[in-house]
């Protein structure tokens, strides 16, 4: 037996004990979203976001294998791939992200899913780091250099490895230019799964993570038709 849920609204201005403009939402849906209302337009529009990409790695799903989406923002891909694995575990650094990919689960019933906030890096990295946040919607956060910064806010960052985590069957990951830090924190990870194939982001010519993955790990660079900055690697 597991446990549904519904969302209850209150208006800030009124005694918490007065119900006159209660608003009771019933979710009545298998899968559910809990998505950033300044996108809200786009969503209303087109669904969402990589949609199409989403749809297509579906085709990585084994119910006997591990899904890993390592910057899961509000959980898209968690939500949508859930079902299609064994179990998930979905990493996401931001505070107000991760709470609205727990809500995401827990409104989704997906029980096979485990949500760890942190960041994943290398041993180097490993500790207390400073999160750039550069949208309202926790989209592009990185803990590189970059432009545009409305704020910080201090995250822990711990190794793939140090989570023990085995039978991976798919890896997701967006980290904002820190990819190849988190492979470099990946590597017995990786060896114990049999290197499952990695869909990856790469938003610029980025020499050193595309030549770690070819040379070092041995993994063969797809680039993914109909998207800019997405990447297969696999073996």
């Amino acid at each position: 037996m597991s446990t549904k849920y519904f969302i209850l609204t209150k208006s800030n201005e009124k005694h918490v004990a007065n119900i006159d403009n209660d608003q009771i939402i019933h979710i009545n849906r298998c899968k559910t979203y809990i998505l950033p209302q300044n996108n809200i337009e786009y969503y209303s529009s087109h669904g969402l976001f990589e949609s199409n990409l989403i749809d297509w790695t579906k085709q990585f799903g084994s119910n006997d294998k591990v899904f890993l989406d390592i910057g899961s923002h509000t959980g898209t891909y968690t939500i949508a791939l859930y079902d299609k694995f064994k179990s998930v575990y979905s990493f996401e650094p931001q505070k107000m992200t991760y709470y609205a990919l727990c809500g995401s689960v827990a409104l989704s019933n997906a029980q096979n899913v485990s949500c760890i906030q942190c960041g994943l890096g290398s041993p180097e990295q490993v500790g207390n780091m400073n999160l750039k946040i550069v949208s309202n919607d926790g989209g592009g956060s990185s803990l590189h250099s970059t432009s545009n910064i409305l704020r910080e806010e201090e995250i822990e960052v711990k190794t793939l490895d140090h989570f023990n985590i085995d039978n991976i069957g798919f890896i997701k990951m967006d980290v904002e230019e820190n990819e190849l830090f988190v492979l470099q924190g990946a590597l017995e990870t990786l060896v114990r799964s049999n290197y499952p194939p990695i869909l990856f982001e790469s938003n610029h010519a980025n020499e050193e993570l595309f030549e770690y993955l070819q040379k070092t790990l041995k993994y063969r660079i797809v680039k993914i038709s109909g998207c800019d900055n997405m990447f297969l690697a696999e073996r």
